[in-house]
């Protein structure tokens, strides 16, 4: 193996990795995970500055723009007008419902509240001609 692991094959895959760190002692392999860790945050902090550089270019040319047209901020917001109300009523949260049906079956009591799947018990009852109508609470 050669002496210089390449960061893009360890980056690759599980498998590349470990076949890229086999020679290495596990010393070596913490002091290149610390090394990277520290890089990656570096690279973090430097693609941060340039996002808020691209960003206060984007507000410059805008503002540029603005100025050109006649535009104030207030006219994009529209804080002259009252705020948008929504017309949508909030979904009210169901809350447990009580049981409706009930039945005993070997002298365990089963209960279910008539919403969802049937359970078994109550569609082996329904199937040996018995009524729903006959478990109402």
């Amino acid at each position: 193996m050669t002496d210089t692991i390449s960061i893009a094959s360890i980056a690759k895959s599980k498998v590349a990795a470990n076949r890229a760190l086999k020679s290495l002692t596990i010393e070596q392999v913490e002091r290149a995970i610390a090394n990277l860790s520290v890089a990656t945050e570096t690279a973090r902090a430097r693609e941060a500055e340039r996002a808020e550089k691209k960003k206060a270019i984007a507000v410059k040319k805008l503002k540029t723009m603005m100025d050109e047209m006649g535009i104030s901020a207030a006219d994009i917001t529209g804080s002259d007008s009252a705020p948008a109300v929504s017309t949508r009523k909030a979904r009210k949260k169901s809350g447990k419902v009580p049981a409706k049906y009930s039945i005993t079956v070997d002298g365990e009591t089963h209960q279910w509240t008539g919403r969802g799947r049937t359970p078994v018990v109550f569609r082996n009852y329904v199937e040996q001609g018995g009524s729903l109508g006959d478990c109402l609470i």
